[in-house]
C-alpha cells in the first residue's frame, strides 16, 4: 500500500498569484478596453482597502497614484482634446505622460523592477495630422513613414505580460493607423490591389478592436456589416473619440476608392446593382457627380493621373507581378482616372493635358482652379488639383463665367473631400466633438470576391494575349 501512496505523486499546483499583480492585470485589462474609470476606481479602492496614505510612503503607494494619473492621462489620449489649441500650455497630455513616466522610473530605481509606460508616442502624430486639417498640400507618405518608425521604436516596450492586454490595444491603434494612412498614399499613385488590402486589413483590425469594449450591447452593436459598401449602424453608440475618429477616416478612404477604381469595380456588378452600392458609400461621389452634371448641364466630369516618375506604373487594376509594360507616353501619360458620363472625351484630352502642363505651378499649389477657355473649339474647362499626381476636370461645351459659383464650389467641395482634410480638422474638436453614431469600417468579406473576380479576369485576358 506504501509503495502504491510513493508512485502517485501529486499533480504540481500552481502557486497564487499576489493581490498586487491580480490588481496590475486586471487596471491595464481595463485600459485595453477603454474602461478608464473603471481602472482608476480599481486602484482608488485599492488604496480605501489598505488605507494606504495618499503620498508616497511606499512603492506600491506611489505605484497606485502613478496608476490612477495613467488612467486619466489615458481618458484624455483617446478623447484627443489635446490637440485644441487651447490646450498646447504646460499642461498638455503630453507632459501628464512625462510626468508619469518620471515618477515610474523613481520607482523603478526604488523597487529595482522594471516598469514601462508606453505614453503618448502618437500623441504628435494625431497634431501634425490636425494641422492638415487646414492644409491643401498634406504629404501623407511623410505622415506614414512617421508612424511606421513609431511602431518600430515603441512595439518592444511591452515586454511583461501583464501589459499584453494594452500592446494589444496600441497595436490596434498603430496598424489601423498605418493601413489607412498607406491606403490614402497608394489611392493617390491609383495602385488598386495595394489600395483595397490597405484598407481591408484596417477594416479587420477596427472589427476586432471593438470587441475589447467592455459593452457587450456595445460590442454586438459595432459588428460591422459584411458589404463592401457598407453603411454606419442605426444605434447611437459612444465609443472613445479616437475609435470613431479612426472609423470616420475608414469610411471616407472606402467612398474615395469606389471613385477611383469605379471602372473596374463596376466590372463586376450591373450599372444599377453599382449604383446602390457607391450610394451607400459615406460620401457617394457618383450621386454628386451626376447630380452636378445634371443641374450645371456640363459636357463631363473626368479625373487624370500624371504617370512622369511614377514607378512601377502598370496601368488600371490588378495586373500579375510578371507583366511587363511600356511607360506611357505623350498623352497616354495622362490617363483617365474616371470619367462620367461615358468615356474619356478623346477630342478634348490634349487641350485639357496642354492646359495641364501650362498650368503645372497654379494646379500644384492644391488651393486654385485654373480656368480656360478655347474659342476655337467653344469649350471651357476649370481644372484642380486634389492629389499630387489627380487632377479634376469639368468641361462644358459653351462659355461659362469664370466665377461660375455653381461650379467652383462644387470643384472645391470635392477637392476637400477627396484630400480627406475635414477629416482631419475633425481632430482639432476632439472630445468635444458632437456624438455620433459611430463609423464603421465597410470592407470585409465582400473584398475577397472583388480581388478574385477582377484577378480571374485579367489573368484570362492575360492567357488570351499568349494564345
Amino acid at each position: 500500500m506504501e509503495s502504491e501512496k510513493r508512485s502517485v505523486s501529486p499533480s504540481p499546483s500552481i502557486p497564487p498569484i499576489s493581490r498586487e499583480q491580480a490588481l496590475l492585470e486586471t487596471f491595464f485589462h481595463a485600459l485595453s478596453q477603454f474602461a478608464f474609470d473603471k481602472a482608476k476606481d480599481q486602484v482608488e479602492k485599492e488604496k480605501e482597502t489598505k488605507r494606504l496614505p495618499l503620498v508616497y510612503s511606499t512603492p506600491w503607494s506611489s505605484l497606485l497614484v502613478t496608476l490612477s494619473h495613467l488612467a486619466l492621462a489615458e481618458k484624455t489620449y483617446f478623447s484627443l482634446p489635446f490637440i485644441a489649441k487651447k490646450f498646447f500650455r504646460k499642461d498638455s497630455v503630453r507632459d501628464s505622460f512625462k510626468t508619469l513616466i518620471t515618477e515610474l522610473k523613481r520607482i523603478e530605481e526604488t523597487t529595482h523592477s522594471s516598469s514601462s509606460s508606453t505614453g503618448s508616442p502618437l500623441e504628435g502624430s494625431y497634431e501634425a495630422m490636425a494641422i492638415m486639417g487646414s492644409s491643401s498640400n498634406v504629404n501623407y507618405s511623410d505622415l506614414s513613414n512617421m508612424i511606421d518608425e513609431i511602431c518600430r521604436r515603441h512595439n518592444k516596450g511591452f515586454h511583461h505580460p501583464i501589459l499584453d492586454s494594452l500592446k494589444s490595444s496600441f497595436s490596434f491603434e498603430v496598424d489601423i493607423l498605418c493601413n489607412l494612412l498607406k491606403a490614402q498614399c497608394d489611392m493617390a499613385d491609383w495602385k488598386f490591389l495595394s489600395s483595397l488590402l490597405h484598407l481591408h486589413e484596417s477594416h479587420v483590425k477596427l472589427s476586432s478592436w471593438c470587441q475589447f469594449l467592455p459593452s457587450v450591447e456595445l460590442s454586438a452593436s459595432l459588428t460591422l456589416k459584411k458589404s463592401l459598401f457598407g453603411s454606419t449602424p442605426k444605434k447611437h453608440l459612444e465609443a472613445p473619440f479616437l475609435y470613431q475618429w479612426l472609423g470616420k477616416l475608414q469610411d471616407a478612404l472606402v467612398s474615395k476608392f469606389t471613385l477611383y477604381f469605379y471602372h473596374i469595380l463596376g466590372r463586376q456588378t450591373t450599372p444599377v446593382d453599382m449604383k446602390s452600392l457607391t450610394a451607400r458609400a459615406s460620401i457617394d461621389y457618383i450621386g454628386r457627380i451626376t447630380a452636378f452634371i445634371r443641374r450645371s448641364d456640363a459636357f463631363n466630369v473626368c479625373m487624370l493621373l500624371d504617370t512622369h516618375q511614377l514607378e512601377p506604373y502598370q496601368g488600371h487594376g490588378y495586373h500579375l507581378p510578371h507583366d511587363v509594360k511600356e511607360k506611357p507616353s505623350g498623352l497616354g501619360a495622362f490617363p483617365a482616372v474616371f470619367s462620367f458620363p461615358g468615356d474619356r472625351p478623346v477630342d478634348h484630352w490634349p487641350n485639357i493635358v496642354s492646359i495641364l502642363l501650362d498650368k503645372v505651378q497654379e494646379l500644384n499649389s492644391m488651393e486654385k482652379i485654373v480656368f480656360f477657355f478655347d474659342s476655337g473649339v467653344q469649350s471651357t474647362y476649370f481644372l484642380t488639383r486634389v492629389d499630387p499626381r489627380m487632377t479634376l476636370v469639368v468641361i462644358f461645351n459653351s462659355k461659362r463665367s469664370e466665377k461660375d459659383s455653381y461650379v467652383t464650389t462644387f470643384l472645391t467641395e470635392t477637392a476637400t473631400l477627396l484630400r480627406n482634410t475635414k477629416i482631419f480638422a475633425m481632430l482639432k474638436q476632439g472630445g468635444r466633438v458632437k456624438k455620433t453614431k459611430l463609423p464603421t469600417a465597410p470592407v470585409t468579406q465582400a473584398v475577397t470576391p472583388t480581388v478574385s473576380m477582377v484577378i480571374t479576369e485579367n489573368e484570362r485576358s492575360h492567357d488570351n494575349n499568349l494564345e
